[in-house]
């Protein structure tokens, strides 16, 4: 990989496209390379090659043969950390991330370089370090961004209120439902106490008409006399059970209570659908609640997940969760200008 020099920032960097830094396309100053062993020049050559076409096991692989003839070449390290992290160019490593202390490849390609081309390797080293602190603080308050814009505020603010409302409500309609139970109770009492007295009058004339039934099976014979007696005690007992049913036919259709009794019914009915409407309602902002709970866990979750990452110089986790004008402002904010990269790579 060649360094070049942009006129337009006048920083190094390994020849690309456009300019990591300022975005500059044109008029790149190449520096001399260093000179390569001819026993392994086509095999640095591939190792290039390799890299570009994202071939990046092959290049690892073949970058040993590079670096048992020429051990101290810094940019053999530097290609295999490109391959390592399955990265083309430096601006992909930057919008990856990479340990900048414990790598070994870039502490050898760091050890090995000099002049300029230090420059190069210690300046993306510095780059990603202070990336690797913008994108810890950014998701800090991102996170935050992220739970406010959830239920969970309004929910926090009224939740105390919310419960002790409809708790209130609930006990209330309870005690209306209580009340009327027993204002049911109490007429029905009434009801059997009014119409007793002609249910056993029924049943009286039913053990009668029993009974007289008995005595006619018992006959061998029955005489005139007997028959009209029979027909006088029948009538007897059919006009006592006819008067017996017409009184209960009036209370049922005229009396004050029954009508009494239907509106109280009527009225218990409704009760019973606002408690149920009351418990759905409550059972509804349970619901709620829970999701909003559960998506506060999600977002603390997947928070923590991209900060450990990140701590480790993997900054994928965090570019996922940050929108793009985020990003490419904590890019600008190091010094780089990736962001048509960025659109593209993320």
């Amino acid at each position: 990989m060649k360094i070049v020099k942009c006129p337009k920032c006048g920083k190094y960097l390994h020849k690309a496209p456009r300019c990591l830094f300022c975005g500059n396309t044109s008029g790149f100053q190449e520096l001399p390379e260093e000179i390569i062993h001819k026993n392994i020049a086509t095999d640095y050559a591939h190792v290039n090659y390799l890299v570009e076409s994202k071939k990046f096991d092959e290049a690892m692989e073949l970058s040993y043969a590079v670096i048992e003839w020429m051990p101290d070449l810094a940019e053999i390290f530097w290609l295999r950390l490109l391959a390592k992290n399955k990265c083309v160019s430096d601006a992909e490593l930057i919008l990856k991330g990479f340990d900048s202390v414990q790598d070994s490849d870039y502490c050898n390609a760091l050890r090995f370089s000099k002049g300029e081309v230090r420059q190069v390797y210690s300046g993306i080293g510095d780059i990603v370090k202070l990336l690797r602190q913008s994108i810890k603080s950014e998701l800090a308050s991102h996170e935050i961004k992220k739970k406010s814009q959830t239920d969970i505020l309004i929910i926090k603010k009224t939740f105390q209120g919310d419960i002790e409302e409809r708790k209130n409500k609930l006990f209330g309609l309870w005690s209306d439902l209580e009340e009327i139970e027993q204002a049911l109770y109490a007429l029905e009492m009434d009801c059997r106490t009014l119409s007793r007295e002609h249910i056993i009058s029924l049943e009286q004339a039913a053990q009668d008409a029993s009974l007289l039934k008995n005595q006619v099976y018992k006959l061998d014979e029955c005489t005139a006399e007997s028959l009209n007696s029979y027909q006088v005690k029948i009538g007897t007992i059919l006009q006592q059970s006819e008067q017996a049913k017409a009184a209960l036919m009036d209370i049922k259709n005229q009396h004050p209570w029954v009508k009494e009794h239907k509106e109280l019914t009527t009225k218990r009915d409704k009760q019973v659908n606002l408690i149920a409407t009351e418990l759905k309602s409550l059972r509804d902002y349970e619901v709620t609640v829970n999701r909003t709970l559960t998506e506060i866990d999600r977002i603390e979750k997947s928070y923590k997940e991209a900060i450990i990452a990140t701590d480790k110089y993997d900054f994928a986790k965090a570019f996922s969760l940050l929108e793009s004008d985020i990003t490419n402002m904590l890019l600008q904010s190091v010094g780089v200008d990736v962001s048509s990269l960025y659109n593209r790579y993320i």
